[in-house]
């Protein structure tokens, strides 16, 4: 558990998330090229940004040990 985004751990821990909030989701997007996850990441954050109620959406690299590969998110807006 990454206890700095645990909404339950809050009160017990550094939290990175703001205050209020309820719930996390973790989206794993694999795909078969780096483009392709590219337009599966433009696409999912386009479509969460519709979202009411939404306060953050942020990225984990985990150190790289998922594959060479970094997204930023800005870039894919």
């Amino acid at each position: 558990t990454n206890d700095a985004y645990c909404p339950t751990l809050m009160a017990q821990t550094n939290s990175e998330l703001p205050s209020g909030t309820g719930a996390v989701y973790e989206l794993v997007i694999d795909g078969l090229s780096a483009d392709a996850v590219r337009a599966a990441m433009r696409t999912g954050l386009h479509a969460a940004s519709r979202c009411s109620g939404l306060t953050l959406i942020t990225a984990g690299n985990y150190g790289g040990k998922l594959g060479p590969h970094h997204f930023h998110l800005r870039e894919l807006l």
